[in-house]
C-alpha cells in the first residue's frame, strides 16, 4: 500500500463499454474500505437501499457456525473517481496493479449484507482477517452509473414484498414513482420502501407499493409500458399540487402534524383513498385535460376525516376499520369523482346501490 493510494493486485476486464477490476480484498479491510448506506454516500444513492437485519444476521451465523469451511460470494462495488491500472505481464496485461485514492469512495452495489455479516464474523473470529474475498470494482467518477447497477443488480434476486420489488424494477412506471418520491414534497422521507404495512409509530405516510399503484392508475399505465415525458409531467403536477390543496397533507409537509396523525384521524392516510384519489384523477384529466388542475382544487373543502361516517363508512372504512377491498375502492373513487364534478356513470351507480343501498 503507497502513501496516498491503495494498491491492489487485478485482473482488468470489460463488460459492453465499461471497465472493471477483480481484486482480492482481506475481510478486516471490507468494513473499513466499503460502504453501503452510510452519510458519506449521496443521499440520492443512500435513499432507495436497504438492507435487510435478517438476512445480515444470516449469514453471520452460517460464517460463524463453519468458520474454517464458509463461501462467500464477490462483492460489487464502484469507486467515485479515477483509477490507475499498470499491466505487470507482457504476455498477459490484463494482471497488473490497480491503484486507488485513499479518498475514493468504495460503494457497495452487491453484497451488502456480506459486509455486514463480515463485520460481525471478525468480532468473534479475529484471526480471518486475513482471509479474502472476491471484489469487482467498476471505476464510475460521477455515480451517474451507480444507481443503474444496484438496481439491475437486485432486481432478479429480491423476493421480498412488492415495496421491495418495485424499489429495484427497472421499468419506466417504477423509475418514475422512485423519481416521484424522491422530489415531491408530500412524498419526500415519508414513503415506507420495503414493507407493504407502516407501523403505528413510523414517521411514513405511504408505502412504496400505495405510491405505485396510484401513479399507475392515475396514468393508467400497464405493466413494461414506456412513460412519455408528458405523463410524467401530469404525474409530477398532481401529486404536487395535490400536496397544496389537501390542508393536513400541508401540515405534513410543513411538520405542523405527524404521518401517524394522520393515519389515525384521517382517510387520505391510507392506501385505498390514495388509489382511489389517483383513479378518480385519470378520469378528471381524460374528461377535463385542459382545465383539471382547476376543477382538483374542489378536494379542498373534502372532509376527509374519519370522523365523517356519512361519507367514508361503507366505502374507505368498514365497521369504522379502514379497507383495501377492490369494493372500497371503488365507492371511495365514485365519493371523490362526485366531488370534482365528474359524471357517475350508470355501471357506478349501480354499485353504490348494490354496496350501499342507495
Amino acid at each position: 500500500m503507497n502513501t496516498g493510494f491503495y494498491s491492489f493486485l487485478s485482473i482488468a476486464g470489460r463488460q459492453g463499454q465499461f471497465p472493471y477490476f477483480l481484486v482480492q480484498c482481506p475481510l478486516r479491510l471490507v468494513p473499513r474500505l466499503f460502504l453501503f448506506d452510510e452519510t458519506e454516500i449521496p443521499a440520492s444513492l443512500r435513499k432507495l437501499r436497504s438492507l435487510d437485519a435478517g438476512t445480515v444476521e444470516e449469514v453471520a451465523q452460517y460464517l460463524i457456525a463453519q468458520p474454517d469451511d464458509y463461501i462467500l460470494a464477490p462483492l460489487i462495488a464502484t469507486i467515485n473517481c479515477q483509477v490507475t491500472f499498470t499491466s505487470s505481464m507482457k504476455d498477459h496485461p490484463e494482471i497488473g496493479q490497480l491503484t486507488i485514492p485513499l479518498t475514493a469512495q468504495l460503494i457497495i452495489q452487491y453484497g451488502q449484507h456480506q459486509r455486514a455479516a463480515i463485520q460481525q464474523f471478525l468480532i468473534k473470529a479475529p484471526e480471518h482477517g486475513s482471509d479474502t474475498v472476491p471484489v469487482m470494482l467498476f471505476p464510475d467518477p460521477d455515480l451517474v452509473r451507480s444507481p443503474k447497477l444496484y438496481t439491475d443488480l437486485h432486481q432478479v434476486s429480491v423476493q421480498g414484498s412488492r415495496s421491495q420489488r418495485i424499489l429495484h424494477e427497472r421499468s419506466d412506471l417504477a423509475t418514475f414513482v422512485r423519481q416521484l418520491i424522491d422530489e415531491t414534497p408530500i412524498f419526500q422521507d415519508r414513503v415506507e420502501l420495503e414493507k407493504t404495512t407502516i407501523s403505528n409509530r413510523s414517521t411514513a405516510l405511504f408505502t412504496l407499493s400505495a405510491v405505485y399503484q396510484a401513479t399507475e392508475a392515475l396514468l393508467h399505465a400497464k405493466k413494461g409500458a414506456f412513460i412519455s415525458s408528458y405523463q410524467a409531467l401530469i404525474g409530477q403536477k398532481f401529486w404536487l399540487q395535490l400536496g397544496e390543496i389537501i390542508p393536513e397533507w400541508g401540515q405534513v409537509i410543513c411538520r405542523e402534524v405527524t404521518p401517524s396523525h394522520l393515519r389515525v384521524n384521517y382517510v387520505h392516510a391510507h392506501t385505498v383513498t390514495l388509489l382511489a384519489i389517483g383513479m378518480a384523477g385519470h378520469t378528471l384529466i381524460q374528461a377535463h385535460p385542459d382545465d383539471w388542475n382547476e376543477r382538483l382544487q374542489m378536494l379542498k373543502g373534502l372532509d376527509w376525516s374519519r370522523g365523517n361516517a356519512q361519507l367514508w363508512e361503507g366505502r374507505a372504512m368498514v365497521r369504522g376499520r379502514m379497507s383495501k377491498s377492490r369494493d372500497s375502492i371503488n365507492l371511495t373513487t365514485i365519493a371523490i369523482k362526485r366531488t370534482i364534478g365528474l359524471t357517475i356513470s350508470e355501471q357506478e351507480s349501480e354499485i353504490e346501490s348494490r354496496l350501499l343501498g342507495l
